[in-house]
């Protein structure tokens, strides 16, 4: 029965036309309005809203909450969307799930109403699957966008994060970084608390004009508040000490010296939300969370992470620099073809201690042909560069290639993430 639903699902056309926010919040309607049953956290951003999610919803599970967990993409199985307290939902919620969902679905298209997206038909799951459950948080990441995005149906959540805004998929969102926050900022919803990442003074003020607008309280993380960033044996230590309450001293189960910007963003919203009343649990509940594919150990000296643009993977070769200092470094790449990858290419050949690189092809119809990528590399680094379109293959030469002693990332790509953990099966 799994098997035919997932089935379904993958069948589903990914950008098909539908009636867009509207429809969907007649759905949600039409199914008893699930996703007012909980409390309901909206994350946007281009880089790091899952991990902003991963992070909320652990430290809301330490404090005692029954939480839900929505994000994208999954790495290995569709069940990762959906999560009930940290689990993946089971096969037989996720299946009642989708016959709720089905059920309506079949109704309204013989009234001419068109199918839902998959995503979109996910993210109704997962409102029914919530409910159903009983959660009583719900940590909701957005899919592309914002304002538009379907994630966005809902009427009035209780906190909405904006993570780091960048260039991606500029052919929806729009082609300048301000243009992509307008879109980001489009969850802001009135008088809803605000937590946003403020790096640049051109996205600061398109985001603060919407909260504005909104009559909109707001919190921004300044980079600056962020200080002391370390990596010692795969841990990253940092203070954040900000204006809204006491300094906290943390250390993250990770070497991705990013998160320590996607940890103060979800610590912030959450002191937001709670005041102190909840200071310790926070603070554990932040520390203990493991977001896979996020600068994730897979085998020994072999880690994943999902960097698939230049900002992000700008970021990854800071978190390379730092955590493998006098490491000899080999990459194993692959990226969508609607990537940047030349600048992405550009920054990875920066990594210090860099001796080889071996490109791939992720195993779908968005993938970049490696042969591309690899003259890409070869413009701005000369060391040995290999390519194949097995990724099992680029996989075993990377191993081979670092030894005992060597680091191997693999890297462009949340989808080649999921292969190579399910080529490794973890550690």
């Amino acid at each position: 029965m799994m098997e035919e639903v997932v089935k379904y699902l993958y069948e589903i056309p990914r950008f098909a036309r539908t009636g867009g926010l509207c429809q969907t919040q007649e759905r949600l309607r039409l199914l008893g309005n699930p996703e007012k049953s909980f409390h309901y956290i909206h994350v946007a951003g281009t880089n790091g809203k899952g991990s902003v999610c991963a992070y909320m919803e652990a430290a809301l599970r330490r404090m005692g909450f029954k939480t839900g967990l929505f994000t994208s993409p999954h790495l290995i199985r569709i069940n990762e969307r959906i999560r009930i307290g940290n689990e993946e939902i089971s096969d037989e919620a996720f299946i009642r799930a989708f016959h709720r969902v089905k059920e309506l679905i079949d109704r309204q298209m013989t009234e001419g109403i068109p199918h839902p997206t998959f995503f979109e038909f996910i993210y109704l799951m997962a409102m029914c699957a919530f409910e159903e459950a009983g959660i009583e948080y719900g940590v909701i990441e957005t899919g592309l966008g914002g304002r538009l995005d379907l994630t966005n149906a809902v009427e009035k959540p209780d906190l909405t994060v904006i993570t780091s805004i960048s260039l991606d998929h500029t052919a929806i969102l729009g082609d300048t970084v301000e243009k992509i926050a307008a879109e980001k900022a489009g969850i802001i919803k009135p008088h809803v608390p605000l937590v946003y990442l403020a790096r640049t003074n051109s996205v600061s003020r398109v985001i603060e004009d919407q909260a504005r607008s909104q009559e909109s309280p707001v919190f921004p993380v300044r980079t600056e508040w962020i200080q002391g960033v370390c990596v010692r044996e795969g841990r990253l230590s940092f203070a954040y000490q900000c204006p809204y309450f006491e300094k906290y001293d943390i250390i993250l189960n990770t070497g991705g010296i990013y998160q320590a910007e996607n940890a103060s963003l979800a610590l912030t919203g959450l002191e937001v939300m709670f005041g102190d009343r909840f200071r310790d649990s926070i603070l554990a509940g932040i520390e203990s969370m493991q977001w896979a594919g996020r600068m994730e150990a897979v085998a020994q000296n072999v880690y994943v992470d999902g960097a698939h643009n230049d900002d992000g993977i700008q970021k990854l070769v800071a978190s390379v620099n730092m955590a493998f200092s006098g490491k000899d470094i080999y990459l194993v790449f692959a990226v969508a073809e609607d990537k940047d990858y030349q600048e992405m290419a550009r920054h990875l050949s920066q990594i210090k201690g860099l001796k080889g690189v071996i490109v791939t092809e992720i195993n779908n119809g968005r993938r970049r042909d490696f042969h591309e990528v690899m003259e890409d590399f070869k413009k701005n680094w000369h060391g040995i560069i290999q390519g194949t379109y097995n990724v099992s293959e680029a996989i075993v030469t990377g191993q081979e290639w670092k030894g005992q002693d060597g680091i191997l990332i693999c890297t462009g790509s949340l989808y080649l993430v999921g292969h190579v953990k399910e080529i490794l099966g973890g550690i």
